[in-house]
């Protein structure tokens, strides 16, 4: 991981000093039970955005998907001179559904790729 955060950074390989100390410990709130049904929330009146895990699921992969399908709306809305602001506002209203998904810890395999395909559309196409 240090040497993928030292790339990301632009700094030499090795620059990183290694961690002594680690700790795992399991998020109590880890385990959504519900969602929106959005991977991303915007509001782009209030500039605010909201992007996690417990909007697609449980995983590390759910947290990805959000997180990049939130920068792709943001970017999409400035690269727009954020013109029609109502066209971007995403999950401002939508009522929270019980979510289905697999406990932490699974891993959704093959089914990731629907989530990606959901996430893309609604990003708007460049």
């Amino acid at each position: 991981m240090l040497g993928g955060v030292e790339a990301a950074l632009g700094l030499p390989k090795g620059s990183l000093t290694k961690p002594f100390y680690t700790r795992v410990q399991l998020w109590g709130a880890a385990l959504p039970t519900n969602t929106p049904g959005t991977p991303c929330i915007f509001d782009p009146h209030g500039r605010a955005g909201i992007c996690g895990d417990w909007l697609l699921g449980s995983s590390l992969e759910s947290a990805a998907i959000s997180g990049m399908t939130l920068a792709n709306h943001i970017a999409d809305y400035f690269q727009s001179g954020g013109a029609r602001p109502e066209e971007f506002a995403i999950g401002l209203n939508n009522e929270f559904q019980p979510l289905e998904g697999h406990d932490i810890g699974q891993f959704p395999g093959l089914e990731s790729e629907n989530e990606i395909n959901e996430a893309q559309a609604y990003q708007l196409a460049s």
